[in-house]
């Protein structure tokens, strides 16, 4: 794999995405865990890179779509392709999503036309990370307003379904553990578990350092923070190749984070103090370090609070605190 660089990794949710499930053996994962159930079915060796990126014209000019990530499934030593599959990440429920799968796999086919006569299927698998219900249709139909069109013609308007959708969270810990064997598993345990408010407990999957840093990149640009970046940097200064478990690497990373806030609070603290500072202030500098915590960390506001030290009798006032950030 080429070598890691950082300003294309952190630059675009897109891109940071597509470095994961660009890999063959994750890639692969994914089709077995969603659609066959974790058989192993599709070996990484039967995948071949595509291109994403396609063109349209609207309004006079070319514009371009880019898929996240898609490959070619191959049979045999001739490679002969049989599809192409692509898969599409998405954090939040989209109305148009339909309309968008459509787009993606007209615009695979429209370039097969401009190959070959013969067409091979084209598949696209929708992952879907976030904790709210996706009440949207996956029909193109369910998304198009057909009030105004006469009843005769309604039956006779083509309709697009997602049929490859899969929401992490309705998976349990115990059909995440069957379904998955690559640093995918890590990602949807992720989600899994902050979709419902817990805090972050990684299981001993044994995973190489670079796996484990695409995977910390991944899960910073799908939760749209960058509470990994700090740990992303200690980890590219060890063996890419090394195995580990996120279970090694993150404790240390945490603990770390914590003991700095913990630190810096009470340097604030009793340098605003020496300069006879107000019981409001103390309270304002706690607080805005709890809030810094709880942003980079999947700990509590109880959790937090304890290493922080705060009294039991302080805690009430300090939830209040942060309701009002």
């Amino acid at each position: 794999m080429a070598k890691r660089n950082s300003s294309q990794t952190h630059g675009t949710n897109d891109l940071v995405e597509k470095v994961l499930l660009d890999k063959n053996e994750v890639f692969a994962d994914v089709l077995n865990g969603f659609i066959f159930n974790g058989q192993q079915v599709i070996k990484p060796k039967m995948l071949a890179n595509t291109n994403t990126l396609s063109y349209y014209k609207a309004n006079g000019k070319i514009h371009g779509q880019n898929r996240d990530v898609a490959k070619l499934l191959t049979i045999g030593k001739k490679k002969v392709v049989i599809s192409l599959v692509g898969i599409e990440n998405q954090t939040r429920p989209d109305k148009n999503m339909p309309a968008r799968v459509m787009n993606y796999d007209a615009a695979a086919y429209r370039y097969q036309l401009t190959k070959s006569k013969n067409l091979y299927p084209v598949l696209t698998l929708v992952v879907y990370y976030g904790k709210e219900a996706w009440n949207y249709s996956r029909n193109l139909l369910g998304s198009v307003n057909m009030k105004k069109l006469p009843e005769e013609m309604r039956p006779l308007i083509s309709d697009y379904e997602i049929k490859a959708f899969y929401r992490i969270s309705d998976l349990s810990a115990k059909e995440l553990d069957k379904r998955f064997k690559s640093a995918f598993f890590c990602l949807a345990e992720y989600f899994i578990q902050t979709n419902v408010g817990e805090e972050y407990h990684p299981s001993a999957k044994k995973l190489s350092v670079e796996d484990i840093m695409l995977l910390l990149d991944m899960m910073n640009a799908l939760s749209g923070t960058h509470a990994f970046d700090e740990l992303i940097k200690e980890l590219e200064k060890r063996d890419k190749n090394e195995v580990t478990t996120m279970t090694e690497v993150m404790p240390q990373f945490i603990q770390v984070k914590l003991d700095r806030a913990k630190k810096e609070t009470t340097e604030e603290v009793t340098a605003k103090v020496t300069k006879e500072v107000t019981k409001e202030t103390t309270e304002k500098v706690t607080r805005d370090h709890l809030i810094n915590i709880l942003s980079t960390t999947n700990l509590t506001p109880d959790g937090a609070m304890d290493l922080l030290g705060i009294p039991e009798a302080d805690r009430p006032m300090y939830k209040n605190l942060l309701k009002k950030k």
